[in-house]
């Protein structure tokens, strides 16, 4: 059973990994009024949108990005808008031009987060970002092994961990990690943390430093561990997540 839930978990994250160097966006970016743009949203609907000026040049290669993100994020059933504003607009999205340096995710009109443009770098940060925030109750970050061994210490003999590191937020990698706990978040208990001393601290030795080492995710298997004894099986599935080739 174990290596059943293995190989099915690896295949997964494979999978995933190549659709994010595969995958092209046929869908195109919806461009509405703040009007029209607010009337579109549903109640429980995930929706990301960018305000700005219509004619603004500024925005160009953000919203090639964000373009490209629109395929990928509704295969997630989340909504991607260009909203456009007029220079009249004096809402709390158009009004001012530091809020136009920002893309807003909704679910239904309840604002979740505010996201800066220069965080939304490229699709795979568009992506990983948005995931991120929507699974805020599925991926735990963290920086401690206090903060892993509480985790542990709640989720043993319930829920096995699926413990992952990458280098930053917002890359290829932590895009990969979103994807795969937006798949498997009900099966396993998705960690994420980007801190190497967490990594040295918890007994992964490499030869060369962390900073060559790209992501890492291993399986921890809790869910048949009685409370109060250490993890007692690891998984190492991947190790060094940058490309396709590599899996």
């Amino acid at each position: 059973m174990m290596s059943s839930s293995f190989n099915k978990f690896r295949v997964g994250i494979s999978f995933v990994m190549m659709s994010i160097f595969y995958k092209s966006a046929v869908d195109s970016l919806s461009e509405l009024s703040p009007q029209k743009y607010f009337s579109t949203l549903q109640p429980g609907k995930a929706s990301l949108a960018y305000f700005c000026q219509a004619d603004s040049p500024r925005t160009s290669i953000f919203l090639e990005e964000l373009n490209e993100a629109v395929k990928p994020l509704q295969d997630y059933g989340i909504s991607v808008a260009k909203v456009n504003c007029v220079k009249e607009e004096t809402s709390r999205y158009c009004g001012k031009e530091k809020d136009l340096m920002k893309a807003y995710l909704f679910r239904g009109n309840i604002l979740l987060r505010e996201f800066p443009t220069d965080t939304l770098f490229d699709v795979n940060a568009i992506v990983a970002h948005v995931l991120f925030s929507l699974l805020f109750n599925e991926v735990k970050y963290i920086t401690t092994l206090e903060d892993l061994q509480n985790i542990e210490n709640a989720l043993k003999g319930k829920a096995n961990i699926a413990f992952s590191y990458v280098r930053a937020i917002g890359t290829p990698e932590h895009r990969a990690v979103m994807e795969t706990a937006f798949v498997y978040g009900t099966t396993y208990k998705f960690v994420l943390t980007t801190e190497t001393a967490l990594l040295e601290s918890i007994g992964y030795v490499q030869e060369k430093p962390y900073d060559n080492c790209l992501s890492l995710l291993d399986l921890f298997h809790l869910a048949l561990s009685p409370p109060g004894l250490p993890m007692l099986q690891q998984i190492h599935l991947l190790k060094g997540i940058s490309a396709p080739s590599t899996i």
